[in-house]
């Protein structure tokens, strides 16, 4: 089963289950959307198939972006929370949400589901390594986790190069060069 390399993340067009719409139906900009906010319902009961179908397809390029293989190879990766992560992946990017909340803030969902489209190892690394050092309790573990995600691109050099300073000069030895 090969993993798509393109940026659709399927061959199929979930919006376009319904082979008798128009042509005019089919030039609408909705349907060159493949995770709509309102898509469509084809008449049967397809529907949950194909986007169980869907979700498959997006899980797969999830895993493939993610390089999920190497990932679990890695001893100090705990598996659980891994899944855990993609799980929480795959339901954002497959939400049919307009606006998605996250930290307090709402964005439009096609914003959100293409940053974490874009998610990689070291992304996926750098959350669960925030989550291995935080000592604060979390009361709610999928909205931090959202943030987490949602922020990793933005964020992750500013917290190694942070990570590199404490390690030169830590601990009271600044300025004593």
């Amino acid at each position: 089963m090969g993993i798509p390399d393109t940026a659709e993340p399927c061959t199929e067009n979930p919006a376009q289950l319904n082979t008798n719409q128009t042509k005019t139906d089919l030039s609408s900009t909705e349907l060159s959307n493949p995770i709509q906010s309102n898509p469509p319902t084809p008449t049967g009961a397809r529907m949950g198939t194909d986007r169980m179908g869907a979700r498959e397809c997006y899980r797969e390029v999830i895993l493939d972006n993610i390089e999920y293989s190497y990932l679990v190879q890695d001893s100090h990766i705990d598996r659980e929370q891994l899944d855990e992560i993609v799980d929480l992946i795959v339901d954002t990017v497959c939400s049919a949400r307009k606006v998605i909340r996250i930290a307090g803030d709402d964005y439009p969902a096609e914003v959100v589901k293409s940053r974490f489209m874009k998610l990689d190892s070291s992304h996926v690394q750098y959350v669960m390594d925030c989550m291995k050092d935080n000592t604060t309790y979390v009361r709610n573990i999928k909205k931090y986790l959202l943030a987490a995600l949602y922020n990793a691109p933005t964020t992750i050099n500013s917290y190694y190069s942070s990570l590199v300073q404490h390690d030169m000069y830590g601990d009271g030895q600044r300025g004593r060069g």
